[in-house]
Parts: structure tokens; C-alpha cells; sequence
């Protein structure tokens, strides 16, 4: 049986593709946060919108410069070229009991109206390319949380992935000890 990574490989029939975001996305991506997402953010945090696309013009300089720094990636319909989702991780980040670096994801963002199935086909295909870049970076530990309100599904979607659950936070150790 294939698993989930072998299952959802991007492949050339796919109706979207994946590639690194540029400046020219900036908006695309503020737009899809803003519409599906701020309700979910904005009863804990004082949202900064000049903020978030100043973030996501800093996140495709540093990638422009230097990928092994964050990766954020867009995924847009090959057709119409609307964006689907867009996947955002970084480094450098560690807990006060281990000297590992972790990659920690900032953000997966899919268009809601688009069916459940190809949303969990799209992150299981972002997920990959975290796992990915965080071994061609050489970080061995990768972290994944949400914010969403119903996680059941995201969650759920990690542990099919072996990543470690523990309340709300994802773990995957992709490097071996």
C-alpha cells in the first residue's frame, strides 16, 4: 500500500503546480489569508495587514537570496493561474531543553472552496517539500502547528504522516539521530 507521501507526489497531471513565490504573489497571498483565515486570527491578535505582506516581501527577498534561510512556495491553478494554497517555513528555532535547530512552519494557506480531498492532497504535498527542504538544510527536527479553530483534520493528517501529536503542535524528527 503507498503511503501518503507516495500517494500525492506532485505529478505533471496535476491541474496546479508548486513553484518559489516572488513579489508578484505578495497580494495573491494576503488576499487568501485575509478572505479564509483573519476570523480565525483576529479574536487573538491585533492584525497588521502593511505588517503581514511586508513579512511575506522579507520571506521571497531572503529566498531570492539564499533558499537554505525560508522557503515559501505558492500553488496555483496551471490553467487559470489563481493561487490554491501557499506553504511558508523557516528556520533557526529550538526549545530551551535541546540544542536541535527545528524547521517550523508558518503557515499553509488553501483555498477553502476547494474540495476537502484536493486541500489534503495539496498540504500533503507542501508537507513533503517541508521535509525536504528542512534534510537539503540539514535541520532534523520539523514542527507544524495551527491556529484554525477545527484542527481534527490537520492533525490527524500529521500523525498519518508519523509526525508526534502533542496537543495542538506536530513533531517530526527527519534527520536521525
Amino acid at each position: 500500500m503507498k503511503s501518503l507521501y507516495q500517494k500525492y507526489q506532485p505529478q505533471p497531471d496535476d491541474a496546479w503546480s508548486w513553484n518559489y513565490a516572488s513579489f508578484y504573489d505578495i497580494e495573491d497571498m494576503y488576499d487568501m489569508a485575509k478572505t479564509h483565515f483573519e476570523r480565525e486570527m483576529d479574536t487573538i491578535f491585533t492584525i497588521n495587514d502593511a505588517g503581514y505582506k511586508y513579512a511575506l516581501d522579507i520571506s521571497t527577498s531572503h529566498q531570492r537570496h539564499n533558499l537554505a534561510l525560508e522557503q515559501l512556495l505558492v500553488c496555483r491553478d496551471k490553467t487559470t493561474n489563481k493561487l490554491l494554497a501557499y506553504s511558508w517555513i523557516g528556520r533557526g528555532h529550538r526549545t530551551p531543553y535541546s540544542n536541535d535547530e527545528m524547521c517550523e512552519a508558518r503557515m499553509l494557506h488553501t483555498d477553502l472552496n476547494l474540495s476537502p480531498m484536493k486541500r489534503i492532497h495539496i498540504c500533503v504535498q507542501a508537507i513533503n517539500y517541508w521535509i525536504t527542504w528542512g534534510i537539503a538544510c540539514s535541520v532534523p527536527v520539523l514542527v507544524s502547528t495551527s491556529i484554525r479553530e477545527d484542527q481534527t483534520t490537520f492533525l490527524r493528517l500529521h500523525e498519518r504522516l508519523d509526525f508526534i501529536v502533542r496537543g495542538g503542535i506536530c513533531y517530526k524528527r527527519i534527520i536521525p539521530k
